[in-house]
């Protein structure tokens, strides 16, 4: 009796088992990376030039987001604060912080902060 199926068919499960592995794989690999909140940019806080506790700000003295991120509601994307709103409490407050030196550049040089 002659086979039924051609020879190379004896593969055919072995290779079929393998794209299935390495296609979940790539899968698992593609949503592992593009899910993450630095891909996706949810709490994305890169390393700005003036460290900005948020907790402090909005947890400990109950500031409003919309006091720095004024255009939140408008836009897709938060904007970040010009200097006149850092420096209307920071005149006062922790003035002579070192951390602060880059707003209080950008106060006296009238050149804007660079955000990241």
């Amino acid at each position: 009796m002659a086979n039924f199926f051609p020879r190379w068919t004896n593969w055919l499960p072995l290779k079929i088992a393998i794209c299935g592995v390495l296609i979940v794989c790539g899968l698992t690999a593609g949503t592992w990376y593009y899910v993450t909140p630095k891909y996706t940019r949810v709490r994305y806080e890169p390393i700005q030039p003036v460290p900005f506790p948020h907790d402090v700000h909005v947890s400990q003295l109950g500031m409003d987001c919309r006091y720095c991120h004024s255009f939140v509601e408008m836009a897709a994307h938060s904007n970040l604060p010009n200097t006149q709103t850092c420096m209307n409490c920071h005149t006062q407050v922790q003035k002579d912080n070192p951390k602060l030196e880059p707003v209080r550049a950008s106060w006296k040089t009238g050149n804007p902060v660079e955000w990241v």
